[in-house]
């Protein structure tokens, strides 16, 4: 006899743990270790940029921030750095984001296996993300994906247009670590 384990849906949302570093993929739980300096540095430089340039326009959220890609089975994908603009959300939720963001961010690490940020990669782009920006410190690389799924790879001292309009470096993010 088999036990067949429970996969979480939608209505399972309210019992999911308030504390702790997870994600919900095809209604299975997969916790996350919490990330380290160098994530974090380039996670608050970004973030403290966009806030400076975008604040007037939407909302710039950061740590790990929950967006519903997918209902049932539930997936729920933790994003390092969110802009949403105004005109898609007027106030934000207390919980999880279910409208798709116009810019995700995510910091990669060495330890991050590339199957694993292939998926999520492609779980944005199926909840209607417009932009995806992916920093990788270690080799000094920005990956852009475009509304129009288009790839664009930059080092860190080119400017990159994060978003319509607005161009940064990542090597002027806070100062240099």
């Amino acid at each position: 006899m088999s036990v067949k384990e429970k996969l979480l849906t939608y209505e399972d949302i309210s019992e999911l743990p308030g504390e702790g570093f997870y994600e919900v993929i095809e209604g299975r739980i997969l916790e996350m270790a919490p990330s380290g300096g160098v994530h974090g540095f380039y996670e608050a430089g970004l973030a403290h940029e966009l806030l400076k340039k975008l604040s007037k326009k939407g909302y710039v959220l950061v740590g790990e921030v929950g967006l519903v890609i997918k209902k049932n089975p539930l997936t729920i994908r933790g994003a390092d750095v969110v802009f949403i603009s105004k005109d898609k959300v007027e106030k934000l939720p207390e919980g999880f984001l279910e409208t798709p963001p116009d810019l995700v961010v995510e910091i990669l690490s060495k330890d991050i296996p590339f199957e694993y940020m292939e998926g999520k990669i492609k779980d944005y782009m199926d909840f209607g993300v417009g932009r995806i920006l992916l920093i990788d410190p270690g080799i000094r690389k920005v990956t852009l994906i475009d509304e129009e799924r288009r790839i664009q790879i930059k080092g860190f001292d080119e400017e990159v247009e994060v978003l319509p309009g607005l161009k940064l470096r990542m090597s002027e993010l806070g100062g240099s670590e």
